[in-house]
């Protein structure tokens, strides 16, 4: 990770300035490009930045140049898709009584190697998932009476500057074409998890993922843990476990998501599991109506996780 993990001067480190370790660029499905993600940080006070875009590590360096020039101090990131039925990860069913499914789960890599083999391994086996994946969403939805081409979301994707293609792009399309008043409705009508255009795509154990973070040097931490869909605080509580006993380091409790009773719920959960916590705004520009640095992530946090890279570094 040389080179990537850059701390600056001491004027941006004034006791109520914030971090945001949380966001998306281009480079996955974001709509800001990675070098201009530094001036945003800058503009609003936010002193420390992690870029963890979806699947991939391709705008790590751009993001790390310009914050070099801005004195921003940046974590070269991630954020991997996991498949949240991974065996053992819930309650035995005489436990917790139900029968519905989990929501997303996805981990956050912290202070990674942007060319660590494991995680291009990764990129390109999910870029391939994806490509097979968005045609049979397509092919689902036409099956619907839905009159749409994967041509226009194609074309829909370039315009916007992205280089991953998937389901924002077609809830895009949908919302364009007037079969959706939102993105969230053309998931919840048509392509989320469960419904009748949904695909699933090959997705990593959170095993996989958690130890693919850490041979490329970095922190594992659970992201937006109430996009889980847990039943219960007993089978949260039983996920993160599982989560900490293979090996997981943090978990992000202040995100756009979070309620300020569930950042206390989740903070105090992860201090009785021995987890440090992250948090961010999960920022995709224009494409989600939430803001770089909402979330108000003390700095602490950053320097917490900082000081843990640096101890846990040669692991």
């Amino acid at each position: 990770m040389p080179g990537l993990f850059l701390s600056h001067n001491a004027e941006l480190r004034c006791p109520d300035m914030h971090c945001d370790l949380h966001m998306h660029s281009t480079a996955s499905d974001g709509t800001d490009a990675p070098s201009a993600l530094a001036a945003i940080a800058r503009s609003i006070n936010v002193s420390a930045i992690a870029l963890t875009d979806h699947d991939t590590t391709e705008g790590l360096p751009a993001c790390a140049a310009a914050c070099a020039e801005l004195g921003i101090d940046f974590v070269p990131g991630i954020e991997l898709s996991c498949d949240p039925h991974a065996k053992g990860l819930r309650p035995p069913r005489d436990t917790i009584q139900s029968d519905r499914k989990l929501g997303t789960l996805h981990i956050l890599g912290f202070f990674v190697d942007p060319g660590n083999a494991r995680l291009l391994d990764i990129h390109h086996r999910i870029l391939r998932a994806r490509l097979e994946r968005n045609p049979q969403i397509i092919r689902n939805l036409q099956g619907l009476g839905v009159e749409i081409e994967y041509d226009e979301v194609l074309a829909l994707a370039a315009g916007s500057g992205t280089k991953i293609v998937g389901r924002p792009h077609i809830a895009q399309v949908l919302v364009k074409k007037g079969y959706a008043r939102s993105a969230q409705d053309a998931f919840a009508k048509y392509i989320g998890e469960g419904r009748p255009a949904y695909c699933r795509r090959d997705t990593l154990t959170p095993s996989e993922a958690i130890e693919a973070i850490h041979d490329a040097g970095g922190l594992a931490s659970l992201a937006h843990p109430i996009q889980l869909r847990y039943a219960d605080d007993a089978e949260l509580e039983f996920i993160m476990e599982r989560l900490r006993d293979a090996g997981l380091d943090a978990v992000e409790v202040r995100h756009c998501d979070h309620t300020p009773p569930l950042v206390e719920q989740y903070t105090q959960l992860a201090q009785r599991l021995g987890l440090l916590v992250s948090g961010g705004s999960d920022y995709h520009g224009s494409r989600k109506s939430v803001a770089m640095g909402s979330s108000r992530v003390p700095r602490d946090v950053f320097e917490t996780l900082r000081e843990r890279h640096t101890r846990f570094s040669g692991r």
